[in-house]
């Protein structure tokens, strides 16, 4: 059992120990609430531009002499991972790194990497792999660095960003997305005509198909992957509340067990005061006794 000095210095250690805790998870908590209504706003909009996306780089891939000068057509890919400068975010870098990595491994891409938690990741996990590594921070969208990754990333002509999505406080999940546009579903480049016959779905474009996409192709693939770094932030912000909460509930199980264990030594140390004391007794009526026998 432990002494009542370690029991009050650890006490003491947890007092102070929760109460850090507590002002880290209410900075978390005001990030997360600063950035969470622009977030989700925007999310539903670019969600729908990115299918639109899809379906004018679909059209204009069909045909040949279209010519977009804001892109490559070199069949390149780029796998971007959205990892994260410091810790205490939780199990979500975690799980975007697994989904990653089975890509990497699958598909062989270009990789960059954002965040320097993403650097130890690679050497660990993924020993000998190359890639491109930019510094970004956790807590915004700086314009500089964004301009220095675009200016890379636009060189390929699939750009596959992989993050962690806030879908509710408790729940972060690891997405990826194609920014370049080339997630379009089958079934959305056929339709049936009055025969019932599937036939390949055709689109008008005003002024011309070559304008429209390098409206797409250059200021829309921006604004499309500048939401998938706030996405990133949403979810890291909300994975660090929640995981910081849990160590609040695991001082306060640990400060319950130590202030038991407390308890416990003050009854045992009461218990071994009253057999002092009767052992006192004891001795001092046997001496009573042995006068009176002399």
């Amino acid at each position: 059992m432990i002494s009542k000095r370690q029991i009050t210095q650890e006490i003491d250690g947890l007092i102070s120990l929760k109460g850090l805790v507590e002002v880290y998870e209410e900075v978390a908590a005001g990030r997360m609430q600063k950035i969470r209504g622009a977030v989700l706003q925007s999310r539903l909009f670019l969600n729908g531009l990115l299918g639109v996306f899809s379906r004018v780089k679909a059209a204009y891939l069909k045909d040949p002499s279209v010519v977009v000068s804001t892109r490559a057509r070199n069949g390149k890919m780029v796998a971007v991972f959205v990892s994260a400068n410091s810790g205490l975010y939780g199990d979500i870098v975690d799980r975007v790194f697994e989904e990653f990595a089975a890509f990497v491994k699958q598909k062989n891409p270009d990789i960059v990497v954002l965040g320097k938690l993403g650097v130890k990741m690679m050497s660990d996990r993924l020993p000998g792999r190359l890639f491109n590594y930019y510094d970004f921070s956790d807590d915004g969208v700086e314009a500089e660095s964004f301009r220095m990754i675009m200016r890379y990333l636009i060189q390929f002509e699939k750009i596959m960003v992989f993050y962690g999505q806030f879908k509710t406080i408790l729940n972060q999940q690891p997405v990826v997305t194609s920014v370049s546009g080339d997630a379009m579903a089958a079934e959305e480049d056929v339709v049936v005509d009055a025969t019932g016959r599937k036939v390949a779905r055709r689109y008008l474009f005003e002024p011309s198909i070559e304008e429209v996409a390098k409206v797409f192709e250059g200021e829309i693939l921006a604004s499309v992957f500048e939401q998938t770094l706030h996405e990133s932030q949403l979810s890291k912000f909300a994975s660090r509340m929640l995981a910081l909460d849990h160590s609040v509930e695991n001082i306060e199980k640990r400060m319950g067990f130590i202030k038991l264990e407390s308890v416990r030594l003050k009854h045992k140390l009461m218990n071994k005061k009253q057999l002092g004391r009767i052992s006192g007794l004891t001795l001092w009526a046997g001496r009573s006794r042995g006068r009176n026998y002399a």
